[in-house]
């Protein structure tokens, strides 16, 4: 360490330095806290006293030294300046009152005889831990010897307040010279930096440097020697700019000097300081260290003067890190028992008092229970997720009610689900013995049941569901609203579960239900109302509502968002849902919610499919069930794999497709909703690998349970088009033609693009000229849908029609548009019946020069949009196309209808003149 910016103090012992060698006798103190350089200014000034021919003896005064007589005298004269006379006065009793003075005298006449031959320096580093007899030495010699060249250079702390009256006295005397180290300043700092460090570094390391160590010399050097010793994190990064990585081993060495030589209570202090962390204050800290307010405050002034502490806080977590290590094992458990008891009595933050409890292990005071759940809920809303699993684990562990205990358990099951599936399944397993033998509140028995029949663990959740309905008083109004949320999570997603619970919840008991249980049955009784036929707009704007806000780390909102999404999905709000989807998957993803990701990536992957964005379906599906074998896949997983295996059958990739049905699904599924997707998904499966009667199998399946289920609807499941389309492959038209024609006449709110879907089958019942008048209705009904596939598969049928009346320019039109949407929805391995129904005729002649089609007469503008029309645009691509509103677009197109004579974009001619321009 050197004497950088230290400029005033140079100055100080050249003056020292000056008065010596002119044969003055001078005394000087040089004061400051620990670490501050004391020692090492004493060495400088010793080294420049020899270089100037000076006899030194130096001392250092040691705490153990104290009750020591005579401890600091012997290792003075026992250097340079030894003296037998003196060294033998020691040994002889002195145990009288003026004991002490026939060593000073000794002492006196020795000196005298050294300064006859040339200056004498004596230094003495921490005076202030030097024994009492040894003070009253050196005071009578610094009063007897003033005419002498003898200078006394001592150190000392100021902020000791057991420091003797005599040392006192002796070092606040007129002619005692005061030299007062401070800290560092920023500017100090980036000198001692520059002269310490070989190579240049950022300016903005002396400034970081001060920060956490306030100036204190001792610390900077260490963090310098632990630089040079690690490399650096990255290059953007280097060590001690930002993360305090550089706090290695010298600095750690470094806090500890600074520690030991403060002396037990600055220790005792820095403890609490340690343990109680941003909540501590001078009165936390009096009363957990067991000390008087007058002495907890002395020692905070010394640890706030070394620079390791600024208010009651730590500058630097590494010294907290530090201080907690070297406490015993046992002491810390039950400093953290005292420091949890009294932030709990001074009305501490649950999560203050948690931290400790954590440390200490199981609770034992009754209040400790209520503030780990209190702690619980809030780190979860901050989303510390695993912070909150630590604080119920501790919950558990400690509590002796059963009741309760039972309470804690299923919470940990629910919060362990947000993040894996797989840890909450044997959660949930290991709670079914207690929901059975009555040891668990009903009122928390339904909501495992519900989670248990998301995870696939059907038969339990019936039994659970079975119990409670046959030994609870199910008319009690917490009872009574988790049922009826049981019974429509049961109709909507799991119909084919339990019917006989079905009625079991009173009428009216919504009414008295918290909002937190009325938003979950809202919820499922809109999707419901959806899959059952009876959506509306209304329903819809409410499910989009619900999800514009919130987070998944609460869990009223969690518990609604599957269903909400759903609602949207069914009610063909596909841009609200993925919307939605969106949003909760990037809260999940920032939380690290992995299971809810996958459930989120799901629902995407089903909007995507009804997008007719193949791609996306299959790498939001794909995501969804990664790593997860299919016999471990909860109904959210089998919903993602239905996705998945009909995005690869309608791509083409039917191998793809196959490995999704290689592992026989479990018979729970085809109890569920998602097992209905599942046999569609199938059927599908089958019908494009030339097997229709097993996919003939599969739909009317799937349709017979969705009849059965009262859940009839093609917003849920097309099944009668699969079907339709089975029955078409094996020449059956008239049994084709009856289910679509079932089909259609069921009306319902978001049907479009079923409606669509049906249109185009049925065109294939019908001959060529009824077939153009259906097939043109069905792309109009998908184009509004939003489903780019079905309408690829549209247009391709549009152009085979058109083809085989000889409509070779229409055909043409609806051809090319097929390819061009074909991958636009990034179908880019359509099979190749698909691409063979919607390929190009061989191009025609060109117009005659000489006749008039009108297409001269329009303007540049409208030329490019009747351009982009013919070859299949729709106004909305024309749009971005032309860096245009649909507006303008519009506009364009109604004027071009009119110049070139023709109704509608489908008698635009497919290869159309530009001019020149």
């Amino acid at each position: 360490m050197t004497l950088l910016g230290r400029g005033y103090t140079r100055i100080d012992i050249d003056f020292l330095l000056r008065r010596l060698d002119a044969g003055v006798g001078t005394m000087a103190a040089v004061s400051g806290p620990t670490g501050i350089g004391k020692s090492t200014l004493l060495r400088a000034l010793t080294a420049r006293a020899r270089a100037a021919g000076a006899t030194v003896s130096g001392a250092r005064a040691l705490r153990e030294d104290r009750h020591e007589p005579f401890s600091l005298i012997q290792q003075l004269f026992t250097q340079e300046t030894r003296d037998e006379a003196v060294l033998t006065s020691l040994t002889v009793d002195l145990s009288g009152a003026s004991g002490w003075l026939h060593v000073a005298q000794r002492a006196q006449l020795a000196l005298a005889g050294m300064a006859e031959r040339g200056p004498v320096v004596l230094v003495v580093d921490d005076i202030h831990y030097a024994d009492p007899q040894s003070i009253r030495c050196l005071r009578h010699l610094t009063a007897r010897t003033a005419s002498l060249p003898l200078s006394v250079f001592v150190s000392w702390d100021a902020s000791v307040e057991s420091a003797s009256p005599i040392l006192l006295e002796m070092l606040y005397e007129s002619h005692v010279s005061s030299i007062s180290l401070e800290p560092l300043n920023s500017d100090a700092v980036a000198e001692m930096i520059a002269e310490t460090l070989p190579d240049p570094v950022d300016t903005g390391l002396a400034t970081h440097y001060h920060e956490i160590t306030g100036g204190n010399p001792l610390l900077i050097s260490a963090l310098m020697e632990d630089r040079q010793t690690q490399p650096p994190a990255s290059d953007a990064d280097p060590p001690g700019c930002g993360t305090g990585s550089c706090a290695g081993d010298a600095f750690q060495r470094a806090v500890q000097v600074c520690l030991h030589r403060m002396g037990r209570l600055a220790r005792i202090v820095a403890q609490g300081v340690a343990l109680l962390g941003e909540s501590s204050d001078e009165y936390q800290l009096s009363e957990l260290c067991e000390a008087p307010l007058g002495l907890i405050r002395s020692a905070l002034r010394r640890l706030q003067a070394s620079g390791l502490v600024v208010g009651c806080v730590f500058r630097h977590e590494r010294v907290r890190d530090i201080v907690l290590s070297t406490i015993p094992s046992a002491t810390l458990i039950e400093m953290h028992h005292r420091a949890a008891r009294l932030l709990h009595a001074h009305g501490a933050a649950p999560e203050a008092i948690a931290f400790h409890l954590l440390a200490a292990g199981p609770v034992k005071d009754e209040w400790g229970l209520p503030v780990l759940r209190d702690a619980a809920r809030h780190v979860l809303a901050a989303g510390q997720v695993d912070l909150c699993l630590r604080y119920l684990k501790l919950a558990d562990a400690s509590c002796t009610d059963d009741t309760t205990r039972y309470e804690i358990k299923a919470q940990l099951a629910e919060i362990s689900s947000m993040v894996e599936a797989g840890r909450a399944t044997a959660r949930y397993q290991s709670l079914k013995t207690s929901i059975l033998t009555g040891l668990m509140a009903p009122a928390t028995a339904l909501p495992v049941a519900q989670a248990m029949l998301w995870n696939a663990q059907v038969h339990d959740a019936v039994q659970i569901i079975d119990t409670v309905v046959r030994h609870s008083d199910v008319a009690r109004p917490d009872v009574a609203a988790e049922m009826q949320v049981t019974e429509l999570q049961i109709a909507s997603s799991f119909p084919g579960v339990l019917r006989a619970a079905t009625g079991a919840a009173p009428a009216g008991a919504s009414l008295t239900a918290s909002p937190a249980v009325r938003a979950r049955l809202q919820a499922h009784q809109s999707l419901l109302s959806v899959l059952t036929g009876n959506g509306d707009a209304y329903i819809a704007a409410q499910a989009e509502q619900s999800l514009q806000t919130g987070s998944l780390l609460d869990g009223s909102v969690r518990a609604c968002v599957v269903p909400a999404v759903l609602t949207l999905v069914y009610s063909s709000s596909l841009d609200s849902a993925q919307q939605a989807a969106n949003r909760f998957l990037k809260d999940a993803m920032d939380h690290g919610l992995g299971a809810w990701a996958a459930v989120l990536r799901g629902l995407l992957g089903l909007v995507a499919l009804r997008r007719g964005e193949l791609d996306v379906a299959v790498e939001h599906s794909s995501a969804a069930v990664a790593d997860n074998p299919a016999q471990a896949l909860d109904t959210h997983g089998w919903l993602a794999l239905a996705t998945l295996a009909e995005a690869h059958t309608s791509i083409g990739n039917h191998d793809k497709a196959a490995q999704c049905f290689a592992t026989a699904a479990a018979p729970a599924l085809f109890q569920t909703r998602s097992g209905l997707h599942y046999l569609y998904a199938r059927g599908q499966h089958h019908l494009a690998g030339g097997r229709p009667y097993a996919a003939l199998a599969d739909f009317m399946t799937c349709g017979e349970q969705m009849q059965q289920w009262n859940l009839d609807t093609p917003v849920l499941v097309p099944w009668r088009v699969g079907a339709a389309e089975a029955w078409l492959s094996l020449d059956q038209r008239e049994k084709a033609s009856a289910l679509l024609e079932e089909q259609l006449a069921m009306r319902g709110f978001g049907s479009t693009r079923a409606r669509g879907m049906a249109l185009r089958a049925l065109a294939s019942t019908r001959d060529f000229k009824e077939r153009l008048t259906i097939l043109n209705k069905s792309m109009q009904l998908l184009q509004s849908s939003g489903d780019r596939y079905e309408l690829v598969r549209c247009l391709a049928d549009l152009s085979s029609a058109h083809r085989a009346i000889g409509d070779k320019d229409k055909a043409r039109t609806a051809g090319l548009r097929a390819r061009r949407m074909a991958k636009v929805c990034h179908a880019d391995t359509v099979p190749d019946s698909l691409m063979v129904a919607a390929s190009p005729l061989e191009p025609t002649e060109e117009w005659p020069a000489k006749k008039d089609h009108g297409f001269d007469r329009l303007s540049k503008s409208e030329q490019r949009v009747a351009t982009l029309a013919a070859r299949g645009l729709t106004n909305r691509e024309i749009a971005q196309e032309l860096f245009v509103t649909v507006s303008t677009v519009e506009q364009h197109l109604t004027r071009v209808y009119k110049k070139m004579k023709v109704r509608s974009r489908e008698d635009l001619p497919v290869k159309l003149r530009v001019s020149a321009a």
